[in-house]
């Protein structure tokens, strides 16, 4: 394992497939096994009305295990723990990973993210939860604090549909910070952001952030929704299990822009022609290597945990921009230039009661003067003396 520890190959993975690949195995299951809680925990993990948080709250044998693993874990608190149980939720939905090509990473960043975009254009397209892993490089950051700040590499996301007074809703504490009504079905949206360990110590000194976002308005903006949690996260009436701490300011505002680009990938995901492309790559090195029915051996083992299957998202290319001609929109004497791709919420329906969003790609407005300039070739400089 030490060997595994420093292996670039393995430092530059995606947070579920690194932790396979630098233990050997499936750490979570281990660890749930050797609890004897694996099988009663299972139906959990799957179950799309149960946010982490409620499980280790209220699941079998949960809160004294979880007791006994920060004391174990000391400094690293409750995130750790979290990390945990979302690395064996996705294991439990089949490991979705879904990753974000640098074409669509790069568009995106050259995208506006619509003011007052409604939450509930946050979701997960046909899944309960995914890991979304970004194009690296990537500027975005976590802070840890023992080490520093790391590369935001990706995020778990899970959606849970609460019923009426759900326990979660039922705290008062809970409920009167984030004005929600008990008797009301809630969406649980479960972000937990890791930072890559690249530059740090050994493959395991990664980071990690997680937020619950409690959702009842469907239509109030996202950056309210951001803004009145992380307030209330910010306070110590929020933190009642042992090894955890208040939000720190600095750390919420890290956190904001990485929320607000997972946004922009998932509307992305939500549109009718988002580009999918599945990469098989472990599925196929396996089929391979098993071929003659034999075991696989270490070695075939430790090249299968470097490849993963997941699908690309985005185009695999940056796309020709549609260009606007030079008298559409009375722009016919304003000089030629790129104008930013943007989220545009569309209404329609009876009374423009529904909405839905569309993705405006980047438009160069003026091309047929752009073309012309690009065309004419170099001026002539006029003689000397």
């Amino acid at each position: 394992m030490q060997e595994r520890l420093h292996d670039g190959r393995i430092l530059v993975l995606p947070h579920p497939v690194r932790i396979d690949a630098v233990t050997g195995e499936p750490a979570d299951t281990a660890l749930f096994e050797h609890w004897g809680i694996l099988t009663e925990l299972r139906p959990h993990f799957i179950d799309a009305t149960t946010p982490t948080e409620a499980i280790i709250n209220h699941g079998p044998q949960m809160q004294q295990i979880s007791l006994g693993h920060l004391a174990i874990l000391g400094g690293q608190n409750m995130g750790s723990f979290m990390l945990t149980m979302n690395r064996a939720r996705l294991r439990a939905h089949g490991d979705p990973i879904l990753e974000v090509t640098a074409p669509l990473q790069a568009l995106l960043a050259e995208t506006d993210l619509q003011e007052g975009l409604p939450v509930c254009f946050f979701r997960n397209p046909d899944l309960t939860m995914v890991y979304i892993a970004l194009a690296r490089p990537s500027p975005l950051r976590i802070p840890h604090r023992l080490s520093g700040l790391h590369e935001c590499e990706g995020a778990y996301i899970g959606m849970y549909d609460l019923p009426p007074h759900h326990p979660m809703l039922t705290t008062i504490g809970r409920y009167r910070a984030l004005r929600l009504d008990p008797g009301q079905p809630t969406r649980a949206i479960e972000i937990v952001l890791t930072g890559s360990p690249v530059g740090k110590k050994d493959a395991l000194d990664d980071a990690s952030q997680d937020l619950l976002l409690l959702v009842q308005n469907e239509h109030e903006d996202l950056a309210s929704v951001l803004e009145r949690h992380i307030a209330f996260y910010n306070t110590p009436a929020a933190y009642s299990q042992p090894g955890m701490a208040p939000l720190d300011p600095h750390e919420a505002g890290m956190m904001k822009p990485v929320i607000y680009e997972l946004a922009k990938v998932l509307l992305y995901l939500n549109l009718a022609d988002a580009e999918r492309t599945p990469q098989l790559e472990r599925t196929r090195l396996e089929r391979r290597l098993r071929m003659g029915g034999k075991p696989l051996s270490s070695k075939r083992r430790e090249r299968l945990a470097l490849v993963y299957d997941r699908t690309l998202i985005g185009p695999l290319a940056i796309p020709d921009a549609a260009p606007v001609a030079a008298g559409e929109n009375a722009e016919r004497t304003v000089r030629p230039h790129w104008r930013r791709g943007h989220f545009k919420r569309i209404r329609y329906g009876e009374g423009h009661s529904q909405s839905r969003i569309d993705w405006i790609r980047p438009t160069l407005v003026n091309a047929a003067e752009a073309f012309k300039a690009a065309t004419a070739g170099p001026v002539a400089s006029p003689p000397e003396g």
